[in-house]
């Protein structure tokens, strides 16, 4: 297991492009979770934690902790689609690696536009 793990790395390594898109992958996912604990602000009043045009109201409000669940978002999508990028990419799948490892990033791009808007409307 330890050995197959270093050399799927390895394997990745070579591959410069694809090491640059998993970097931006986790760096991307680093900055979107510093993001969020930075725009948290503790409060005991509840705070619109999400909008939605079906159901009795169109804000629904939560404590402010709930935006943590955000963050812990940010650290799965990086860790997991890094881990899932180069095990794709150990099998040979190199164009499939590359467009997994973009649509992760696009992914989290919009998770942060997404989180933006529900934050700027939560602490108004």
């Amino acid at each position: 297991m330890k050995t197959n793990t270093i050399n799927h790395i390895k394997a990745l390594l070579s591959d410069r492009f694809l090491t640059v898109l998993v970097i931006l992958l986790v760096l991307v996912s680093l900055a979107y979770c510093i993001f969020i604990g930075i725009s948290l602000r503790p409060s005991d009043l509840q705070v619109a934690v999400h909008y939605t045009a079906f159901g009795d109201a169109s804000f629904y409000r939560d404590k402010w902790y709930y935006f943590t669940n955000f963050m812990a978002l940010g650290t799965l999508i990086g860790a997991a689609h890094t881990v899932l990028t180069v095990k794709i990419y150990a099998q040979g799948r190199r164009q499939i690696a590359i467009l997994f490892a973009l649509l992760s990033l696009l992914i989290l791009v919009i998770a942060w536009i997404l989180t933006w808007a529900v934050l700027r409307v939560a602490f108004l």
